[in-house]
């Protein structure tokens, strides 16, 4: 296969995609803790 990018587009859509992936792991994580925090507040 021939590229037809270069390597530094191939390098930011990785950085982009890691970017990406690590917003998404800190959204899961806020939305379990907003979670517990009402849990526990109902009680």
């Amino acid at each position: 296969m021939e590229q037809y990018i270069g390597d530094g587009a191939n390098l930011f859509i990785t950085i982009v995609a890691c970017l990406a992936g690590f917003g998404a792991a800190l959204n899961i994580l806020d939305v379990r803790k907003t979670k517990e925090e009402n849990k526990s507040e109902e009680k």
